[in-house]
C-alpha cells in the first residue's frame, strides 16, 4: 500500500489513454489537455470494452472508445450515450500526482484514498534516465537495492527509513516504492520502484544503480511490512444482537 512512480509526464499522451501494467491489473494512463494525469482501470465498467485501446480524455471526463459512455476524473458516470443514467455504475480512478515530471500513484485496498501526498525527495527530479526490470518481489527488489549500497542497520520514522553506508553515505527508503542513496560528494540518485506483478518490479532511476547485494536486512523487513498493511481505518463491527435475542433479551 503506497505510492508508487508508473510513468514520466513525457510517456503520457494527452488526450488519449494508453495501457498501463502495474500492481497485477491493467490499468490506463493519460493526461488531460490541462495537464492532469490520470490512471484508470482499463476495462470500461459498462460492457467491458477496453480503454486503453482508444480511450479519450479531456478537462473534464474520460470517453469510453467503444459505446462513448463519458466518466468523470472522479469515476462517476456522466453520460451513458442516450441511456438512461446508470448510478450504480463507476470507473475506478486511482489517486495519482506528478511530482517534478513523474506520474505517481497511489495503491490501496478496494480503491482507498491516501491520507498523505507523495514523499518529500531531497532533490528535484530531471526525469528517469534509466529503467530496468528486475525479478523478484518488491521487499526483496529493495533488499537488494539497500545491500548494494551498503546499507546495515537503519532508524525508521514513520513511513521513513535511514541507513548511513560504510562510506558515509546515506541511503532512505520513502514509503514502499522510493529509495534515495545520498552520495557523500552530494549527488543524489533517486530510484522508483513499481511491482507490475509479485514477480516482476520496474525501476526508473536518475542514475546507475549498484548490483545486487548480499545478505539480509531483517530489522528493515520487519519495518517495511508496514505497508503490507491498509492505512484506511478499519470500520468497526456491526452488532446485530443475534445472541442477546437468543438469550431471551
Amino acid at each position: 500500500m503506497g505510492w508508487f512512480a508508473v510513468a514520466t509526464v513525457g510517456e503520457v499522451p494527452v488526450g488519449a489513454l494508453v495501457p498501463l501494467a502495474a500492481f497485477g491489473r491493467d490499468l490506463a494512463v493519460g493526461r488531460a489537455p490541462g495537464g492532469r494525469a490520470l490512471v484508470t482501470d482499463s476495462v470500461c465498467p459498462h460492457l467491458g470494452a477496453d480503454l486503453a485501446a482508444g480511450g479519450r480524455i479531456d478537462d473534464g471526463q474520460v470517453t469510453c472508445p467503444l459505446h462513448e459512455w463519458c466518466f468523470s476524473h472522479g469515476g462517476a458516470c456522466v453520460s451513458s450515450a442516450g441511456e438512461p443514467l446508470p448510478e450504480a455504475i463507476s470507473l475506478r480512478v486511482w489517486p495519482t500526482e506528478v511530482v517534478d515530471g513523474t506520474v505517481l500513484v497511489f495503491n490501496g485496498r478496494d480503491g482507498e484514498m491516501p491520507t498523505a501526498g507523495p514523499p518529500e525527495l531531497a532533490i528535484g527530479g530531471n526525469g528517469e534516465d534509466r529503467v530496468e526490470t528486475r525479478e523478484g518481489h518488491l521487499e526483496d527488489v529493495v533488499v537488494d537495492l539497500l545491500l548494494a549500497a551498503g546499507a546495515a542497520d537503519g532508524v525508521a520514522d514513520g513511513d521513513r527509513w535511514s541507513a548511513t553506508t560504510g562510506d558515509g553515505a546515506t541511503v532512505v527508503v520513502n514509503g514502499p516504492g522510493t529509495v534515495e542513496h545520498r552520495h557523500v560528494d552530494g549527488t543524489v540518485t533517486v530510484a522508483y520502484l513499481t511491482p507490475v506483478d509479485g514477480f516482476t518490479v520496474l525501476v526508473r532511476s536518475t542514475g546507475p544503480l549498484p548490483l545486487d547485494g548480499t545478505g539480509d536486512l531483517p530489522g528493515f523487513r520487519d519495518w517495511y511490512r508496514r505497508f503490507d498493511r491498509s492505512s484506511a481505518p478499519r470500520p468497526r463491527p456491526v452488532r446485530s444482537g443475534r445472541r442477546r435475542r437468543a438469550e431471551g433479551f
